[in-house]
């Protein structure tokens, strides 16, 4: 706070300094500099440092006023300080005038010439305050919606736990009622997913480490059944230097078991993830659906990753879910992901 005071007392002087050393160039006609005249260099010289002076204090005054109560909407008090402090600042100066000119000095005219220049001040000022200001508001605004986002991501996320764990509950409760073989393998698969979700709270993950995720869901998925499902699940591309949120990209594969018309004959689900030159992820999920599924488009965990696409890539990514008879596809394509801007204060 110290620094930023200091650097405005230096942008006010050096603005009020060029204003008033301006008036005392020389002159175009004789090249002889104003600053002499019959009072002396010295006292032309006091006169106007005073004047620098008082410039500077009222329009200090009036931002400081500003900064104190407009944000407060104490607009009366506001008021009634810049009339007191012009008061002030134009008894001082009249009487510093009144020292430093020999002749005497109308009241009238030099409060009229006071009025012009602190208006001008005053003016100036206002300008600088609100330039300020609402660069702080905006400021302001970018921290709050970063807040807001980072607070929707957080929520969004944790959705996605209970939902998984109802999801594999449930079957896991399934194989045990039926004295499943594989029920001991699907605890110890659920644990191992549940332990990556739980402790893995990082902002980003590698594409690989997902990957693998969704390979161990796969394989606890396919514990349900005493024959797996046929399906291909393929990926390439430079995986390991690819960035993303965790979890973005198993809502889609749930889904399609979920919903899917399981097939232990044929291939019932195409999967591939690759990755692009410019680090752009590209998946791709195809299954098949029965006459008599309900719409897959919807539920929680399509919804929750529509919602958690807009905030983690605005403007950068591209969606696309087709459903037609007997077939499901999801197209997704996600750019390259990039943080949130750092947060800078005034």
């Amino acid at each position: 706070m110290k620094k930023k005071t200091g650097i405005l007392i230096v942008v006010f002087v050096l603005f009020y300094a060029m204003i008033h050393l301006g008036r005392y160039l020389p002159d175009l006609y004789t090249g002889k500099f104003s600053l002499v005249d019959e009072r002396g260099y010295d006292e032309r010289l006091l006169s106007l440092a005073a004047d620098l002076l008082m410039s500077f204090l009222f329009t200090f005054s009036a931002y400081l006023m500003l900064h104190r109560y407009y944000p407060t909407r104490k607009y009366v008090i506001l008021a009634i300080g810049l009339v007191s402090v012009f008061i002030i600042c134009f008894i001082v100066s009249y009487i510093a005038a009144q020292w430093f000119t020999p002749q005497h000095i109308r009241l009238s005219g030099f409060f009229r010439e006071n009025v012009l220049y602190n208006g001008f001040y005053t003016i100036f000022a206002m300008v600088f305050y609100f330039v300020r200001y609402t660069q702080f508001k905006e400021l302001q605004q970018r921290e709050l919606a970063l807040q807001n986002r980072d607070s929707e991501l957080s929520f969004l996320r944790s959705q996605i736990n209970p939902h998984f764990l109802f999801n594999n509950l449930n079957n896991i409760y399934s194989m045990v009622y039926h004295n499943s073989d594989q029920s001991l393998s699907a605890i110890s698969g659920l644990s191992e997913l549940l332990r990556y979700m739980l402790y893995d709270t990082s902002e980003t993950i590698t594409l690989e480490k997902e990957v693998h995720y969704i390979e161990k869901y796969i394989a606890l998925e396919q514990l349900r059944f005493e024959k797996p499902g046929k399906l291909n699940f393929t990926w390439s591309g430079d995986a390991h230097q690819i960035n993303l949120p965790p979890l973005l990209l198993i809502p889609f594969i749930e889904n399609a078991f979920k919903h899917g018309d399981i097939d232990f004959e044929r291939t019932w689900l195409d999967i591939s993830i690759s990755t692009t030159p410019n680090h752009e992820i590209l998946l791709c999920c195809i299954n098949d659906v029965g006459t008599k599924r309900k719409d897959q488009t919807g539920g929680i965990g399509i919804e929750n990753v529509r919602k958690r696409l807009n905030l983690l890539y605005p403007q950068n990514h591209n969606l696309n879910i087709e459903q037609q008879p007997g077939k499901f596809k999801v197209e997704l394509k996600l750019g390259k992901y990039s943080s949130p801007i750092q947060k800078k204060h005034l």
